[in-house]
């Protein structure tokens, strides 16, 4: 093998290693209520029912999932504009709920969703999840090429697990939060589904009732990260050529179609596994370190053996 290919290779670990998962907020005292696959039926009385809190959350949504229709239906785009003007963010979860093999097509689908939610708010979203938080580090790696921050998260309700009745399911979700805000952790970064209809109608004015708003504040993703630059990058040229074609085109990420009826397992943000954005960083600069010195070793190794040789 030649001595540039294994340089090479070493330097592109280092990139991946650096990528960031951020499964949990970085603000203590926050509580950030996420709602994938939307909008959907539910989603308008979903604002309604946050407002009597005044609870901002965060949609990642789709062009075209439960409402195929969407992106030519002004009258369903007006649920996006509600959203954004109520202050609710709003983020990619891929335009068809699924995510290309190509990076190429990654590209393409993401600057077309892009370019969608600009027509309809005039903005483009910084914020990535992918469908069933299904992407690896190298995946990761790509979108953060391309400028998102990805986000998975920390508090899974299981609203989306259909393997229980709905009355089960309902029980199950309010009996968790109820488990985890017992334990007044620093932050939760919750999952839940504005397609599911008992999420709408039972779990959510349950929360309404019951979560801990005189200890935490309810609060956007780019909030509870403390992201000072906002939610959103203005203007359809934000994504510059350079970044795009930094991006190896021909690197490739695995196909994934996604059930309704399927959810990654994500950890869980206890003691024994708290992957915030904070730590996920000192982590990944550990990493960079460690490849940094194995980097250096190696290449005193090879310069020594060929000395030697010659």
């Amino acid at each position: 093998m030649k001595i540039s290919n294994i340089i090479n290779g070493l330097f592109i670990n280092v990139g991946i290693a650096s990528c960031s998962k951020i499964f949990s907020c970085t603000e203590n005292n926050t509580i950030a209520l996420t709602f994938d696959d939307g909008p959907y039926e539910y989603t308008a009385e979903l604002l309604d029912i946050l407002k009597k809190k005044e609870i901002k959350a965060t949609f990642f949504i789709n062009a075209e999932n439960y409402w195929t229709d969407l992106p030519t239906d002004k009258a369903k785009q007006e649920i996006i504009k509600n959203q954004y003007s109520a202050g609710h963010q709003i983020a990619s979860h891929t335009w068809s709920h699924e995510i290309p093999s190509s990076n190429n097509e990654i590209k393409e689908m993401m600057k077309k969703f892009d370019d969608f939610l600009e027509d309809v708010i005039g903005k483009r979203p910084k914020y990535f999840r992918a469908p069933q938080g299904n992407c690896d580090d190298s995946c990761i790696s790509y979108f953060e090429e391309l400028g998102y921050k990805v986000i998975q998260w920390d508090t899974d309700t299981n609203d989306w697990n259909k393997s229980k009745g709905v009355e089960e399911r309902v029980k199950l979700v309010k009996k968790f939060l109820k488990k985890e805000w017992a334990e007044e952790k620093d932050n939760y970064l919750v999952l839940m589904h504005d397609v599911q209809k008992h999420t709408v109608k039972e779990i959510m004015p349950w929360i309404i009732e019951n979560a801990p708003f005189d200890k935490y504040k309810f609060v956007t993703v780019a909030e509870c990260l403390g992201d000072k630059d906002g939610m959103y990058i203005s203007g359809k040229d934000a994504q510059t050529e350079d970044a795009v074609n930094n991006v190896d085109a021909d690197t490739n990420s695995n196909n994934r179609e996604i059930g309704d009826n399927l959810q990654n397992v994500i950890p869980n943000n206890d003691d024994t596994n708290k992957s915030n954005l904070t730590s996920s960083d000192a982590v990944n600069s550990f990493k960079n370190v460690i490849y940094t010195v194995l980097i250096g070793f190696i290449l005193l190794y090879i310069s020594y053996s060929i000395m030697v040789n010659n």
